[in-house]
Formats: structure tokens, C-alpha cells, sequence
């Protein structure tokens, strides 16, 4: 018998796991701002998540609610006001629908580690968007150990391939310019070894989480990483589409003076030892639970570029027909 599963969020993740568990014979409804469909055979609830009476609504009769929500905005003063309201209408939902919650983390709570993080490391952020991110957590912990709230969430390093957006350093706009010659834009050191995250991993691994027993309840989990340096991820994007890497690269130095002119700079600088120092995530946890989880680098590789190059097929079609 399929499960109800009900995805809050239609964005880069979200709209790729409501296809995922659909191809697996759940039911699934998608919870977004607007009504625009998602894809065949998917239900989509235009619904204010932030509002605890609309989510609980949104998601009556769920099995499994997933949180694939992002703040409106890149700041923290955003993540301040936005993200906690987008928790606790969340917690609300899956406590009155008795479903699990499988939420989207990242790894900002963490702030700066020397050495791997694993799940037992304390999160000791001390910057805005990490502080935010410690607080949710706990937040989920209480809400399991005092609310009966069944929850886990899998957290994710920087983002790359397929419906990456703009905040991607590695985005699937930046590995379509890498085959036209054009230059990545990179930060800090990037020499230094990196977590990355590959979209359809991500998608695979909430997938598993929200499907697995109740044994992935009550604690987080990191999702499968690639860890390479950022320049060697973008040399691979750019041989693999027969091209030479050309790169910018913004130093540490330059964030203070930059960020005068460039708002989304002025909010990485919170972050930027993400990207100035080697930033290293233990992930075998979960690949010990999920074995089959995940692809190589060098299949993540081919599979972004075979997308490009079938969206650049699919253009020169269109434009010979029009």
C-alpha cells in the first residue's frame, strides 16, 4: 500500500524528490507558495507554510512530511525571522498528522571545525545563519524527546548539478558556461579539499530517510559528500565538455572591500571559512545505512553534462522548428 508523502517546498530539492517518490508508487503532494504544477500525477497545495493552521491542513494524512523550505531571502536576519516559523509550523503538522518530519539541514551550525565533522560534533556556530541553524536543531531534538514528534534531517554541503541555482558556487549555469569557455567564478582557497553535495544524491538520500524504518528517527544525518577542491570540481566540468577550466578567484582579503558593492558577498563573509580552509564532513554513517546511496564524482560528472548537452540538443531542435 503506497504512502502519503507531502513535500513543503518546490525548489531546487524539492520538486526533484516529489518526482523521485512518485516514480517509487508513493502518493505525493507538494506544498508551495503558488498552485504551479510540479509534474503529472503530483497534487500541489498552494498553502502559507509559515502558518501552523495552513500546514497542519496541508499536510493531513501524511505519512512522511519532508521540509525542503529556504528563507526568502540570503541573510540573517531573514533565516531569524523565517526559518524558525517555517519549523515550528512544520512540527505542528507532522505531530497532528503523526508522520514522520525528514528535513533538509546543512552544515552551518557546525561554524568552523579543524578536522571532519561528524554527527557528534557540537554545533558552535557563532555567526548568524550557523546560530540560527544550532537553534533549530535542538529545537527538533525537544520537540522528539518532549513532544512525541517523530523526526530525523539529512544535512547537505554545498550544492552542485542538476536544478542548482544561483547560490551555487558550482551551479548547473556555471558548468554550462565552463563548456562555452566562460570563467567560474570561485572563493577563498580553492585548492583546499571541499564537501560538495550532489543534487540527485540529496534527492536519493531524504528519499531513503523518509522511506527507512524507525530507526533514522530522532538524530541528523549527513547526506553522501563529494570532497575534492572547488578548481578540481570545475577542471572535471570543463575536460568533460572538452574545455580548459577558466577561473576568478575571490580571495579572503577581498570580502571586506566587495562586499561594500555586492550584498550576497557581504552575507558570505559570515561563512566564508567554508571556503578559505580545507572543509571536510564524515558521511560514512549514513552510507553505512544506505549503501546503495549516492554516485561517484566522475558519474555525477558525466550525468551533468549529459543533461547540458540534451538541453542544448533540445534548443537547437526548437529553434529549427520555430
Amino acid at each position: 500500500m503506497s504512502q502519503l508523502h507531502v513535500i513543503f517546498g518546490a525548489g531546487q530539492i524539492g520538486s526533484a524528490l516529489a518526482r523521485h517518490l512518485l516514480a517509487r508508487d508513493h502518493r505525493v503532494r507538494v506544498v508551495r507558495r503558488s498552485n504551479k504544477p510540479v509534474g503529472h500525477g503530483i497534487e500541489v497545495i498552494a498553502a502559507d507554510a509559515m502558518e501552523p493552521g495552513a500546514a497542519i491542513a496541508a499536510a493531513e494524512g501524511a505519512d512522511v512530511v519532508y521540509h525542503c523550505m529556504n528563507a526568502s531571502a540570503y541573510t540573517g536576519a531573514v533565516w531569524q525571522d523565517e526559518l524558525p516559523r517555517m519549523a515550528e509550523a512544520l512540527i505542528a503538522a507532522a505531530r497532528a498528522a503523526d508522520a514522520r518530519l525528514v528535513c533538509l539541514d546543512n552544515l552551518y551550525g557546525y561554524g568552523p571545525v579543524d578536522g571532519p565533522r561528524t554527527e557528534s560534533t557540537p554545533l558552535r556556530a557563532d555567526d548568524p545563519k550557523g546560530r540560527i541553524r544550532a537553534q533549530l536543531a535542538a529545537r527538533y531534538q525537544q520537540a522528539g524527546e518532549r513532544e512525541g514528534l517523530r523526526w530525523t534531517a539529512g544535512r547537505g554541503g554545498d550544492f552542485f548539478g542538476p536544478g542548482t541555482g544561483d547560490q551555487s558556487v558550482v551551479s548547473m549555469d556555471v558548468a554550462r558556461g565552463l563548456g562555452h569557455g566562460r570563467r567560474a567564478l570561485l572563493l577563498g582557497h580553492p585548492e583546499a579539499p571541499h564537501a560538495f553535495s550532489y543534487a540527485p544524491d540529496v534527492v536519493a538520500a531524504l528519499g531513503a530517510l523518509g522511506e527507512a524504518d524507525d530507526d533514522v528517527e530522532g538524530r541528523a544525518w549527513h547526506l553522501p559528500v563529494h570532497t575534492l577542491p572547488p578548481r578540481e570540481l570545475v577542471d572535471r566540468l570543463a575536460a568533460a565538455q572538452d574545455q580548459r577550466a577558466r577561473t576568478i578567484v575571490l580571495r579572503p582579503w577581498m570580502f571586506p572591500f566587495l562586499g561594500l558593492f555586492v550584498p550576497i558577498l557581504r552575507s558570505l563573509r559570515d561563512t566564508l571559512y567554508q571556503w578559505d580552509r580545507p572543509f571536510l564532513v564524515d558521511d560514512s554513517a549514513f552510507r553505512a545505512r544506505f549503501p546503495g546511496v549516492g554516485v561517484t564524482t566522475e558519474r555525477a560528472v558525466a550525468e551533468i553534462v549529459a543533461e547540458l548537452r540534451a538541453a542544448q540538443k533540445g534548443e537547437v531542435i526548437a529553434a529549427a522548428v520555430s
